[in-house]
């Protein structure tokens, strides 16, 4: 897997954006990348890993799959940071969002199917 470790600014940058967001009413670290978000307007809590991977692949997908279970998103960090189509589908296949960090912030608002298939939309 090509996930690298995260700094503290980092993390502080996803908790920071995550507090800002219309959608979160609380963010919990649980351990190392993982947390769990609690959503406004009666939204479920989502457990979100946050990772640094250059270009997100199946491979990365499956390594993911196996070693955090019930994991609702992926969320690519890094400002660089993108994924294939196929390591997209494949997340969306066991019941993972996978996204960029823009992406997240629209999708957080989201429940279920509307949030794991989540797309941003294009400024005209």
């Amino acid at each position: 897997m090509s996930r690298k470790m995260l700094t503290l600014r980092t993390k502080q940058y996803f908790e920071n954006g995550m507090r800002g967001n219309k959608a979160v009413l609380d963010i919990v670290n649980l351990y190392d990348d993982v947390y769990r978000i609690k959503r406004t307007e009666d939204r479920p809590d989502i457990k979100v890993l946050i990772a640094d991977i250059y270009i997100c692949g199946e491979a990365d997908i499956y390594d993911i799959s196996c070693n955090y279970i019930d994991i609702d998103c992926i969320v690519l960090v890094g400002f660089y940071n993108r994924y294939s189509r196929r390591a997209k589908d494949l997340a969306r296949t066991n019941n993972i969002g996978l996204f960029d960090m823009r992406e997240f912030y629209g999708a957080v608002h989201f429940v279920g199917e509307r949030m794991l298939d989540y797309v941003k939309k294009e400024k005209k």
